[in-house]
């Protein structure tokens, strides 16, 4: 029970006429395989230096990348994008889950290519909620994969034609929030 003995007494406030922008940008996405990660940094832990409840789920160092490499970017469909965390387990024993939802709109080979080429690879996803906050999905240690694909050409002139994805951890951690720097690859398509 001595992990028990450090926990951070803090007064959890919320403000009720603050306004909380629901959903995730569509435009910063960000996805890299972990294998071009050199270095993967982490959240504080109860015990650390400087840990609360706010470091608990926060990675203020940069996830550094190997040379010539760094994320992609996506685009998803407006209001269909949603970072999930989901406790599950037995009490005294839960952890979490992550999921990472969204549609990306229209057929072309580039998103079919996407799904083909990363439907096992392991990843890290950089999803930027409306608030301004940007969720981590998947570690080096507990990658992100894709959990369930659904792609549709549509019925009729109504319907979507697209991919609906979810790409999910099991690392057992809430995603914590990232605060560094964010490295992209220029040249890289934009999916």
């Amino acid at each position: 029970m001595s992990e028990f003995k450090d926990l951070p007494i803090e007064n959890l406030r919320q403000y009720v006429n603050e306004d909380i922008a629901s959903g995730v940008s569509e435009t910063q996405v960000y996805a890299a395989s972990v294998y071009d990660i050199e270095k993967f940094p982490k959240p504080l832990r109860i015990g650390e230096d400087g840990f609360s409840l706010e470091k608990a789920v926060e990675i203020t160092d940069d996830i550094i990348f190997k040379a010539d490499k760094g994320f992609f970017q996506l685009t998803v469909q407006t209001e269909t994008g949603e970072v999930k965390n989901e406790l599950g387990g037995n009490k005294g024993n839960k952890k979490a889950k992550n999921m990472f939802d969204f549609y990306v709109a229209n057929n072309n080979k580039g998103n079919l290519g996407f799904v083909e080429i990363y439907k096992n690879v392991p990843m890290v996803l950089l999803v930027m909620e409306y608030t301004g906050r940007i969720r981590v999905i998947g570690t080096v240690e507990s990658p992100a994969y894709m959990d369930t694909v659904a792609a549709t050409s549509g019925k009729g002139p109504d319907d979507d034609n697209g991919i609906q994805i979810t790409i999910s951890d099991s690392t057992g951690r809430i995603a914590p929030v990232y605060n560094g720097n964010i490295t992209v690859l220029n040249d890289a398509a934009r999916i």
